[in-house]
């Protein structure tokens, strides 16, 4: 499990230390509170830089950092990669013993503690247009008017030949990511598609709900290699539209049982929009966290009860991106080969050209790309740049 390393440096600093502090009391340090009480491990409170909140955190005080990192205890970080510099230098300023410092932070990423889609092109396939799963956190709204607006009749289904295609148009190097932005089983041909990335050769990624997939369906998809794969739960509140039949259930608990050819679980992430649904809670048992951090997509989600940028970036502040890397190399493609800049467009303001018409290579070699990539090093003025609201875009160093 990819939380092995977290708890494997907690223990030590803990053995080490006085005591255990979460820094952090939003999304991310509740969710890390909760993979440390799986593991039984507890902490003393939460601490953050500008002092105490009214009430408790999950049943735990909350301190100013400052009076806190004085004495001998360990620090895990629960905030996410915005912010991750600023307290660092922070415990630096102040001098605390960095030995015993952990980033818990980057383990509830929505790159699930993973460095590669920063490292690698990726693309996200989205294979329909509308998804049933219509997650309260999730502007589909926007998205479905924006994609139709113009066009009515635009193309909301990617066919088996639309995907050849992308196969054809992609380096073999490049990550096949059936995520995007809907449930990619809402298209009937997916497990079709996703045998056809594997018998390329490509490494492919899976973000799915499993809602109402035949199990005939699921048994076919823990043959094959699926390199990493984030399973979204049903959860108690009904934010995630996920019809809890007993078909479900089974394919939960199929492809949690499940394991890859080299032995290790087949599933490698779960997440879910609240508390899950309790049956699925139970299947699931100590086999994984289930994580339930939100995000508002950029600003495209309007609940300010997701996490969210306190204030957007400047457009005279240079912007490095904690997901895509330096060359924003993990976009989407829709069912009409229109490619996106990342999974955060649902507004559709970075079109970078089709996939269809060109390759991959040529058309991140054209306009909008490079116009974004300049505007991030405040080489070029763009009104309208998502990235400065996007909560995995940080300020860069100069």
């Amino acid at each position: 499990m990819i939380f092995t390393d977290l708890i494997n440096g907690i223990n030590r600093i803990k053995a080490e230390t006085d005591g255990l502090y979460i820094y952090g009391a939003g999304f991310y340090g509740k969710d890390i509170f909760r993979v440390l009480q799986n593991h039984g491990i507890d902490i003393k409170g939460f601490i953050t830089t500008n002092g105490k909140s009214d009430g408790l955190v999950l049943g735990k005080d909350v301190y100013p950092a400052k009076e806190i990192i004085e004495n001998n205890v360990g620090v895990i970080i629960g905030v996410s990669d915005t912010y991750i510099d600023q307290v660092m230098e922070y415990l630096k300023e102040h001098n605390f013993n960095m030995n015993h410092v952990i980033n818990g932070g980057r383990y509830i990423t929505d790159t699930g503690g993973r460095e590669d889609l920063r490292d690698s092109k990726a693309l996200e396939i989205s294979t329909i247009m509308g998804c049933s799963v219509n997650c309260h956190y999730c502007p589909q709204s926007l998205f479905l008017h924006t994609y139709f607006k113009d066009d009515k009749n635009r193309q909301r289904v990617m066919t088996i030949e639309n995907f050849q295609t992308i196969l054809d148009h992609t380096p073999d190097d490049c990550i096949i990511d059936f995520s995007g932005m809907t449930e990619p089983f809402n298209n009937k041909d997916c497990i079709k598609m996703i045998e056809m990335a594997c018998d390329a050769g490509r490494k492919v990624y899976l973000f799915t709900t499993l809602a109402e997939v035949e199990e005939s369906i699921v048994e076919k998809l823990i043959t094959l290699p699926i390199y990493y794969m984030t399973l979204h739960v049903a959860d108690k509140l009904g934010y995630a539209y996920i019809p809890t039949t007993e078909a479900y259930y089974r394919n939960v608990e199929r492809v949690i049982n499940a394991k890859k050819k080299d032995g290790t679980p087949f599933v490698d992430f779960i997440n879910a929009q609240t508390d899950p649904d309790e049956r699925v809670a139970k299947i699931v048992g100590d086999k994984y966290e289930i994580m339930r951090s939100v995000q508002n997509r950029a600003g495209n989600v309007k609940d300010e009860t997701a996490q969210h940028r306190k204030e957007l970036i400047r457009p005279d502040q240079k912007i490095k991106c904690c997901f895509c890397g330096d060359d924003l190399s993990n976009s989407v493609v829709l069912p009409d080969g229109t490619m996106l800049i990342c999974n955060m467009d649902y507004g559709m303001k970075h079109v970078l050209g089709n996939l269809y018409e060109e390759d991959y290579d040529t058309v991140r070699s054209k306009g909008e790309l490079q116009r974004v990539l300049r505007a991030l090093k405040c080489e070029e003025q763009m009104d309208e740049l998502l990235c400065r609201s996007c909560l995995l875009a940080r300020i860069a160093d100069d």
